[in-house]
């Protein structure tokens, strides 16, 4: 897959994403509002996890742990605003979606 199929299918899925958010608005919102539930669960995992870990090590387990949190958002199929915005971006780039 070379970077101009990675580009298109992006754009093509900046069109699905912007059918969904003008479509069922309700639907992205529920999405959104999980995506920083998940991202809440796993800043509650690392502070659980990170504070009985030495100091030395306590970077690599917390962001270990913060990964847990993305895959969950990822897993769900939920939308945070960092994704949403590349897909956007790539579609007004590539006239796919309109403001």
């Amino acid at each position: 897959m070379n970077s101009s199929d990675t580009v298109s299918s992006f754009a093509t899925l900046a069109a699905e994403k912007d059918n969904t958010s003008r479509n069922e608005p309700a639907s992205f919102l529920v999405l959104a509002f999980l995506a920083g539930a998940y991202i809440g669960f796993g800043i509650l995992l690392i502070f659980s996890v990170g504070q009985g870990v030495p100091a030395g090590t306590r970077p690599l387990v917390m962001g270990a742990c913060f990964g847990i949190a993305l895959t969950l958002v990822i897993f769900a199929g939920a939308e945070l605003f960092t994704g949403h915005t590349m897909y956007m971006t790539l579609g007004l780039l590539t006239g796919t979606t309109s403001t």
